[in-house]
């Protein structure tokens, strides 16, 4: 019997200004939060603090298929915050030196 799988797809991305000025583009990969809908999350994700957390989650859950299309550098700021385990995070900085 031969599987199929489906791999995490992005239903796009969404433009956000994380502090004043300055403007990142995160793509939208439904199942990072838990609980908001695949339709809500582009709405939800315009908000800042909503995107910290996404991308903070992100960094904790997701593959780095996933986390390669969120921009370097928001990535590096946002791994400064989170706990993740000192395994993953060796790994995450070395990925995204």
């Amino acid at each position: 019997m031969k599987r199929t799988y489906r791999f995490a797809e992005s239903l796009g991305s969404v433009r956000c200004e994380v502090s004043s000025g300055r403007t990142i583009e995160v793509p939208v990969f439904p199942g990072i939060l838990k609980h908001p809908a695949a339709a809500d999350l582009p709405r939800l994700l315009q908000n800042a603090d909503v995107v910290r957390k996404y991308t903070r989650t992100a960094l904790r859950k997701a593959a780095w298929q996933i986390l390669r299309r969120f921009p370097r550098e928001w990535l590096k700021e946002c791994l400064a915050d989170v706990e993740v385990r000192p395994g993953r995070r060796k790994a995450l900085e070395y990925l995204l030196s």
